[in-house]
């Protein structure tokens, strides 16, 4: 809300700042906004007649437009619609196309087992009270004048050693052995059946034969053969691929017969000779498509048609009678072939039955356009008059809230600092008692030498037994732990150091200075640090890298708390290409996806707020991108060492090996 008032206020100090050049545009704060009331309703009122009169003349080019267009859009349409439904039918005949084996299979399956059914019936009913031949016949009788596909399916029987038990179509076979006989591939029929019955209760099986005596055309034969166990025989029957595949395509036109799409839409199938297969006028069947266009002489439409034909697929533009009608009438036809059967697919409209539609459709759209500029002229009247005394109104309150703007704007300024000075004073507290902390835990095993010392000098005293040699040992175990103690101070106060100079230095010492700092509290919580590292130097600002490192590294050990087991810190360090990789992880389990996307985000933390502040990672980040131009990450990683498997938060830092700046 305040970020428009500051401009304002920073417009008009300027003003006050330079009084010359106020001067040269406005003599006082009245006469400017006395030229805001009167100029903010005079440009209202030009733009609303320049908005008015743009969208008169956008919508009469629009109209203009779609009146010239649309009958070009709805032939488009049309030809969508048509092209669609012919893709829709193709895609019916090439699904039935592609399950015609599939269908003739079930076909040949559902007869055998009828009749592997009813012989099987007939053994077990009668084999107790007749003999085999009388069973035999009567099974023959049963099956012998069974018809099925048009009255060209029947039944055949053989025995285990290929001798044909029934032939209804051949009854003269009945008693010959055809062990040896073979189709026009030289497929030993009856061997490869008894082969696929010898492991399998039933098979399919194809043949070839010529149909016509002395037509060399080979014609593919589907058969399915089933044992008959109890009297040692197989019972089969067979189809021509070709004789089901007439079926099918009847079957199919007859389906498309009954097909419609719009008011009078159909479809045409024709032959390779372009004679009409289907057609909704019963009386063209049979005759060919293109008579009437020869007729005409309209030889270039029959040259298009076979070209597209030839193209598989396409659209012709032709003219061509109407249907009762000797009026010629412009035609848009689109064919589209079906592979296999030779046929054409076709379907097409004529010009003149949507030009009634394309008619309604204008006047539609004329009486559309002229109730929108009416609409629009009204519209943008009213929107002119509202925004002239909203205007008016705004230019009066101006005046009286301009003050009040400007103390409102000064206040929140002076409130932004002082939040903005109590928050730079609480990262600075917070990183003063995170560097106490840590001097506490480094300073705590020195100090307690210390103690110890001087209470075992005191104990020996009193008891007699203080020489000189125990004395010695202890004020020289004193002096060491002050000294370390006056080192570890030396290390935190050069820790947290500004450091803006480049310099080389070795990535190792750097880690080795970070855990340095932290290692009485890794010792306490039992946690160990397994170093991988190359010994590399590189330049940079050593300081600001180890501030990164130590946030990294208390991360690691806040999140080891919450393991019971082992708990690993792991360092590796390595080359790659011009740059080094330093990655850091531990084994506590992990970040949650939510935390794992915002860790780098300014006070986002998932610490108390007694404990954190949330800029750690955030200035880490600062830090490696911005001073060190490299690139920091961190994701969920698993890993095995020492033959367990771990999981653990994987921070990725990359650095050239020698920063420019």
């Amino acid at each position: 809300m305040f970020k428009n008032y500051n401009n304002i206020i920073y417009f008009l100090y300027t003003i006050n700042s330079s009084k010359k050049e106020v001067k040269m545009h406005f003599k006082n704060e009245k006469k400017l906004l006395l030229l805001i009331k009167y100029v903010l309703p005079f440009l209202i009122l030009f733009l609303s007649i320049i908005i008015t009169a743009f969208l008169y003349l956008d919508n009469k080019s629009q109209f203009e437009k779609i009146q010239n267009n649309i009958e070009a859009k709805f032939i488009k349409d049309k030809k969508l619609i048509i092209k669609e439904q012919i893709d829709n039918l193709y895609g019916y005949i090439i699904s039935e196309q592609k399950h015609t084996i599939e269908n003739l299979k079930k076909t040949l399956i559902s007869r055998v087992h009828e009749a592997h059914t009813i012989a099987t019936n007939i053994h077990d009913k009668f084999k107790d009270k007749h003999s085999k031949e009388e069973i035999t016949h009567m099974i023959k009788s049963a099956l012998k004048d069974i018809r099925f596909n048009n009255q060209r399916g029947y039944f055949f029987i053989y025995d285990k050693k290929a001798t044909n038990v029934m032939h209804p179509l051949v009854p003269s076979l009945e008693g010959k052995n055809l062990i040896n006989y073979q189709d026009t591939k030289g497929v030993y029929v009856l061997r490869e059946s008894l082969d696929f019955l010898k492991d399998n209760d039933e098979s399919y099986q194809e043949w070839h034969w010529r149909k016509i005596k002395g037509n060399p055309k080979e014609f593919k034969k589907i058969g399915f053969v089933k044992n008959i166990y109890a009297l040692d025989w197989f019972l089969g029957t067979g189809e021509y691929v070709e004789d089901f595949s007439k079926d099918m395509q009847k079957k199919v036109i007859e389906q498309i017969e009954k097909f419609r799409f719009g008011e009078n839409g159909y479809f045409i199938i024709t032959d390779k000779n372009n004679n009409y297969i289907s057609h909704i006028n019963k009386t063209l069947i049979g005759e060919n498509a293109l008579k009437a266009l020869r007729s005409m002489n309209n030889f270039d439409a029959i040259k298009n048609i076979q070209k597209v034909i030839d193209e598989k697929k396409g659209f012709v533009y032709l003219d061509f009678f109407k249907p009762d009608s000797s009026k010629i009438s412009s035609k848009i036809i689109y064919l589209k072939t079906i592979p296999k059967w030779n046929w054409v697919i076709s379907t097409g409209f004529y010009k003149d039955d949507i030009q009634k539609i394309i008619d309604k459709e204008k006047d539609e759209l004329v009486n559309k356009y002229n109730a929108n500029i009416k609409n629009v002229l009204i519209l943008a009247s009213l929107a002119t008059f509202i925004l002239l005394l909203l205007s008016i109104y705004i230019s009066n309150i101006i005046e009286k809230k301009f003050k009040k703007y400007k103390d409102d704007i000064n206040h929140h300024i002076n409130e932004n600092q002082q939040q903005y000075d109590l928050l730079a004073q609480k990262s600075k507290l917070a990183a003063m008692g995170e560097m106490i902390g840590n001097i506490a835990h480094q300073w705590r095993q020195p100090l307690s030498v210390i103690t110890t010392a001087a209470t075992g000098i005191k104990v020996h005293r009193e008891m007699g037994t203080l020489n000189d040699t125990l004395l010695d040992k202890s004020i020289d175990g004193i002096a060491t732990s002050a000294q370390h103690l006056s080192e570890t101070i030396d290390d935190f106060r050069d820790f947290f150091k500004p450091d803006r100079e480049i310099t080389k230095f070795k990535l190792e010492n750097a880690i080795d200075r970070t855990f340095n700092l932290l290692d009485s509290q890794f010792t306490v919580k039992s946690i160990s640090i397994i170093k991988n590292m190359e010994e590399i130097t590189i330049s940079g600002f050593e300081r600001e890298l180890l501030q990164v490192f130590l946030n990294i590294v208390n991360n690691a050990k806040d999140a080891l708390e919450m393991v019971e087991k082992e708990k690993f810190i792991f360092i590796d360090i390595y080359k790659e290409k011009n740059n080094v990789i330093i990655k850091i992880k531990d084994n506590a389990g992990g970040m949650k996806k939510d935390i794992i996307k915002r860790v780098f985000e300014p006070y986002f933390t998932t610490k108390h707020k007694s404990q954190g502040t949330g800029i750690g990672l955030y200035m880490s980040q600062e830090i490696v991108t911005r001073h060190m131009h490299g690139r920091i990450t961190v994701d969920n990683e698993s890993f095995t060492y020492l033959g367990n498997t771990y999981k653990g938060a994987c921070f990725k830092i990359c650095l050239p090996l020698y920063l420019n700046t």
